[in-house]
């Protein structure tokens, strides 16, 4: 015997099984957050304060401005020959403030790289095109880029302007993602320029970073370690600066927690490039 139900009335038992219009939490919507430069130390011309937006939130931790990316702001702008007419290559920049500051400094060119999400590569380009000139953007001063760290490295090579190489690495609060230590060096050996015959040129890579978790101190620091073992890379520390805990609730000491340290990774004057 036939049914007589009708499709009316079977699509109202499926939608016993639908949730309400309400029944997630809705997503949480994207921040701005306002870094305040030190007026001694804007050029001018360049803006007092950088608009940072981020994202409501990201499984990569993109959805923060991380102590370490301002500390090391300020050490930019304190320090400007650090970029001043040179190439620039951020890694997982996240809101990309260093890479910012960096293309106020003076910078020959910024290229600015996180994990290949559409989400967070726009969100950079949406904080490049608040905070850098158009006519700078229009020059190719500043270019955005999805990057896997260890893979495809050439085709963040190809976005140098001499030989595949870059003058100066930014790798702001990175080293806490120990799986990706490797994939990591791998793209600091190729990407940081080499000296040149004459002991000059080499690149150099800012690393700055909080332990956030206390208890995995050693293992944020074996990045450095391996830097200096397997890369032949010289270690200088920089930084050591108390800001306080992003996260009160988290646990460990909180000085330990609070506290942005800062290296430079150089090459030595005998890793010298023909």
């Amino acid at each position: 015997m036939a049914s007589s139900r009708n499709s009316e009335e079977m699509d109202n038992d499926f939608n016993l099984f639908q949730e309400p219009e309400d029944y997630y939490p809705p997503e949480p919507e994207d921040k701005v957050e306002v870094f305040e430069r030190n007026p001694e130390w804007v050029t001018a011309g360049t803006p007092s304060q950088i608009t940072v937006n981020l994202l409501g939130a990201h499984p990569l931790w993109g959805h923060y401005l991380w102590n370490a990316a301002k500390v090391f702001a300020n050490y930019l702008d304190e320090r400007k020959h650090i970029v001043q007419g040179k190439s620039v290559l951020e890694l997982g920049a996240a809101g990309a403030l260093p890479s910012l500051v960096s293309a106020c400094n003076g910078a020959s060119r910024v290229v600015i790289t996180d994990y290949p999400d559409h989400d967070l590569v726009e969100n950079i380009r949406k904080n490049v095109n608040a905070n850098v000139p158009a006519d700078k953007i229009a020059e190719g001063l500043v270019t955005v880029e999805g990057f896997k760290w260890g893979y495809d490295i050439e085709k963040i090579a190809k976005l140098s302007t001499q030989n595949g190489a870059f003058d100066v690495l930014i790798l702001s609060d990175l080293v806490f993602n120990h799986s990706e230590h490797s994939a990591l060096l791998r793209s600091v050996d190729r990407l940081m320029a080499k000296p040149r015959a004459d002991g000059n040129g080499g690149g150099e890579a800012y690393v700055f970073f909080t332990h956030h978790r206390p208890w995995l101190a050693d293992k944020d620091m074996d990045f450095l370690t391996r830097a200096h073992n397997e890369l032949g890379l010289t270690v200088t520390r920089l930084v050591e600066d108390y800001t306080g805990a992003m996260f009160d609730s988290d646990p460990g000491d909180e000085r330990v927690r609070g506290t942005v340290h800062g290296f430079c990774l150089t090459s030595p004057p005998s890793s010298l490039q023909s």
